[in-house]
C-alpha cells in the first residue's frame, strides 16, 4: 500500500512516525531544552539538573541529577545522545506490572565533536549539545549552548547599568550562534525604550571587537530649564553571534535644548540607565 495515514482506526503508528509528526509541528521549537537541563562542575565532575527536552521529535526527561566525568585537557561537549543504532530491551512480561522497558538509544555523555543526523530522515546518530566544556587538569569551564535552550525569547533579565562602559563589565550572553536579532528592553533615566540590534551584519565602527550597535535618541520628559528638554544618544555595543557573545553600552551622553555640544552623563544618570533584559530572534 503506498498510501499510509497514522491517525486513523487501527493503524499501527511507529516511534519514528511519532517523531517525524512531532518535530514537523514544533518547527523552531525542536531540538530545544523544554525545561530544566542546566549542567554545573566541581573539579572534573559534571552534573546535569533535571528537566524536559524536544529533540528530533522526541520527548525526552532527565528525572534526576546525573553525574559524568571529563577527562583532563580537553574540550567538548555536554550532550544527549540518540544512537538508534542501539537495540532496546526490556525486563519482565509484556502487559503485566512487571513490565519495564530499557532504552539503550538514549544517553547523557561528553563528546569531542557533535554527529548530528537528520534521524527523521534515514540518520541514526543525534548528538543535542546542551553545554561546552573546556577541562584543566583539574577543573572544568562550561558555556551555555544558548540557540539549545531557547528558541525565541528571553535570554537574559536583571539590571545591567550604563556605568558598565568597560570590555571588563561586558554582560556575558554565551553562544549566540544564529541569532539574527537581540531585542533589548531599556530605561533611559525616564523612559522606556525598546532596542533592537541586528548581528547578521556588522556596522559599528566602535571598536573591531564590538562590531555591532545601535544608537538610539531618546527625548527626555522632564524639563531641565525654562523651555529647555534634554536629548539622550544611547549606544548599545556587541561582539555578535560567536561563541561567549558579550554586550555592554558604549555611551551615554544627552543634548540640551538650544545647545550645540553633547554632555557625557554623570554617574547618577549612568545608573539610572539601565538595561532590563535581552530577547533573542532566529
Amino acid at each position: 500500500m503506498t498510501l499510509q495515514g497514522y491517525q486513523f482506526d487501527k493503524a499501527k503508528v511507529t516511534p519514528e512516525a511519532d517523531a517525524q509528526l512531532y518535530s514537523y509541528l514544533a518547527q523552531s521549537s525542536d531540538n530545544k531544552v523544554i525545561s530544566g537541563m542546566t549542567v554545573t562542575a566541581t573539579g572534573l565532575n559534571v552534573y546535569v539538573a533535571s528537566g524536559k527536552a524536544l529533540v528530533q521529535g522526541r520527548l525526552i526527561e532527565n528525572t534526576q541529577q546525573m553525574q559524568l566525568t571529563a577527562q583532563a585537557n580537553k574540550t567538548g561537549y555536554i550532550c544527549i545522545t540518540i544512537d538508534l543504532t542501539q537495540d532496546n530491551t526490556s525486563t519482565g512480561t509484556p502487559g503485566t506490572s512487571d513490565y519495564v522497558p530499557v532504552n539503550n538509544q538514549l544517553r547523557l555523555e561528553l563528546v569531542e565533536v557533535l554527529n548530528q543526523q537528520d534521524l527523521n530522515s534515514g540518520g541514526l546518530i543525534y548528538t543535542f549539545p546542551l553545554y561546552s566544556y573546556v577541562s584543566t587538569g583539574a577543573t572544568v569551564t562550561l558555556t551555555k549552548i544558548v540557540t539549545s535552550h531557547m528558541k525565541k525569547g528571553v535570554i537574559w533579565t536583571g539590571k545591567y547599568d550604563a556605568t558598565n562602559n568597560s570590555d571588563a563589565t561586558s554582560l556575558k550572553l554565551g553562544d549566540l550562534t544564529g541569532v539574527k536579532y537581540l531585542h533589548i528592553d531599556l530605561l533611559c533615566y525616564n523612559k522606556f525604550e525598546k532596542v533592537t540590534i541586528e548581528i547578521s551584519n556588522a556596522y559599528s565602527n566602535f571598536h573591531a571587537k564590538w562590531k555591532y550597535a545601535s544608537q538610539q535618541l531618546i527625548p527626555e520628559n522632564v524639563v531641565v530649564g525654562t523651555g529647555t528638554y534634554r536629548v539622550w544618544e544611547v549606544e548599545i555595543v556587541s561582539t555578535g553571534a560567536i561563541a561567549n557573545s558579550e554586550l555592554r553600552f558604549g555611551v551615554l551622553r544627552h543634548l540640551n535644548g538650544g545647545a550645540s555640544a553633547w554632555v557625557s552623563a554623570d554617574g547618577t544618570n549612568q545608573s539610572n540607565t539601565f538595561i532590563m533584559s535581552i530577547s533573542v530572534e532566529y
